[in-house]
């Protein structure tokens, strides 16, 4: 057994727990004596709770990694010896560093590559930092709102076409695009994918562009143009003549548009407003 002091058990993340063991700790206990706040016993534990299911799911055992709640010598002796005994893992030749989600990427891929069972995607439970996004195609008008909402870098769009990229790998399920899609078309999916795939960038739906009806410029997908066309063909605003054009050009054009037509509803039109 090699005692290490740390500043607080509750600065401690997956990095460090699965890190140890990486570099060939055969099990991470935990002392809490109970002199710290419940609420930080309860954060550690919740960090537990993603990483039990990864070394059980790998074959490790998920005792691997376990607190030890004890208030005085003779009831950590007690716990101590009483424990389950471990073989150790194949040690690591990498150091663990400051950046906690490139050290985790790490790790995983060692534990992953001696693991006793091999297996490419582990289920998680729903507070899980891993997993992917699912997007209903049909709602998705690929409007970009939940790329400007990502925090991680997951999601992307593309510059050439009207798509939607995804990478696993940096997906931390924070939900800030479930809650920022105004389709609601997005949903998480908790889970640990260690395929290589992972790392690379997923087409999560695209679209035929729409082209501006006065310079055939493309501007945006003709999903999100018939849906606004469709919303707005009753509003009064929009019940004039080619009112409906300006939606379907660009910036400019739209501009030039409003320059020349007498048809251009105002807000000055409607006093009442």
């Amino acid at each position: 057994m090699i005692p290490l002091e740390i500043h607080h058990i509750g600065s401690l993340g997956p990095d460090v727990l699965l890190g140890a063991l990486a570099l060939g700790a055969a099990q991470v206990l935990l002392l809490s004596a109970g002199s710290e706040a419940s609420e930080y016993t309860a954060a550690l534990r919740h960090e537990l709770d993603f990483t039990g299911p990864v070394l059980d799911a790998l074959g490790y055992g998920a005792g691997r990694l376990a607190i030890v709640e004890a208030s005085d010598p003779a009831d950590l002796d007690t716990a101590l010896w009483t424990r389950e005994r471990f073989a150790g893992i194949a040690p690591a030749t990498f150091n663990l560093s400051n950046d906690k989600r490139r050290t985790l990427d790490f790790v995983l891929d060692h534990l992953a590559r001696h693991a006793p069972i091999k297996i490419d995607v582990i289920s998680l439970p729903a507070h899980a930092p891993h997993g992917r996004i699912d997007v209903d195609r049909a709602a998705c008008t690929l409007c970009m709102a939940c790329v400007g909402a990502c925090p991680a870098n997951a999601l992307a769009d593309a510059q050439e076409t009207p798509q939607l990229r995804f990478v696993e790998r940096n997906c931390i399920q924070c939900g800030l695009c479930v809650k920022t899609c105004p389709e609601e078309a997005i949903s998480m999916i908790p889970r640990l994918n260690l395929k290589a795939e992972a790392k690379s960038a997923v087409v999560l739906n695209e679209a035929q562009p729409f082209d501006c009806i006065r310079c055939s410029k493309p501007f945006g997908t003709r999903s999100m143009i018939d849906n606004m066309l469709k919303r707005l063909a009753g509003h009064s605003m929009f019940s004039s003549p080619g009112a409906l054009r300006g939606l379907q050009m660009c910036a400019d054009c739209r501009v030039l548009d409003m320059m020349e037509s007498q048809d251009t509803a105002s807000i000055a039109d409607y006093p009442e407003a």
